[in-house]
C-alpha cells in the first residue's frame, strides 16, 4: 500500500485495457473521478485521489495511451503506480469480495 501518496492528473501509471485482461500499458492521467461507492462509473471530479482511494476501487480515470494518443477510461482496479502490475497492486480483500 502506498500510505500518504496521491495520484494526480498528468501522473504516468500503468493500466490494463478490457477490464483489466489486457496487457500493461503506460499511461497518463488526464481526469480523476471519485465515486461515493466501489466500481461506480460516475463521480465528482477531482484534481487528485489517495491510492488509499484506487486500491478501495472509488475512483475512475481518464487516460491518454501513450501508444497511439488515444483517449480512453479506467476503473481504478485497471491501474496501478507506474512500475507495477495492476493484477498485482489490487491483490487485497475486495478482489477477493468480487467487486472487480
Amino acid at each position: 500500500m502506498i500510505i500518504g501518496k496521491v495520484l494526480k492528473i498528468g501522473d504516468k501509471v500503468h493500466w490494463r485495457d478490457s477490464w483489466g485482461s489486457g496487457p500493461v500499458e503506460k499511461v497518463k492521467v488526464t481526469s480523476i473521478d471519485i465515486t461515493q461507492e466501489p466500481n461506480e462509473k460516475y463521480g465528482d471530479d477531482a484534481p487528485e485521489a489517495t491510492w488509499e482511494l484506487v486500491q478501495e476501487n472509488r475512483v475512475v480515470v481518464g487516460l491518454e495511451v501513450e501508444s497511439g494518443g488515444m483517449s480512453k477510461w479506467a476503473y481504478s482496479y485497471q491501474i496501478a503506480p507506474e512500475g507495477q502490475d495492476p493484477r498485482d497492486f489490487h491483490m487485497s480483500p475486495l478482489y477477493e469480495k468480487g467487486w472487480y
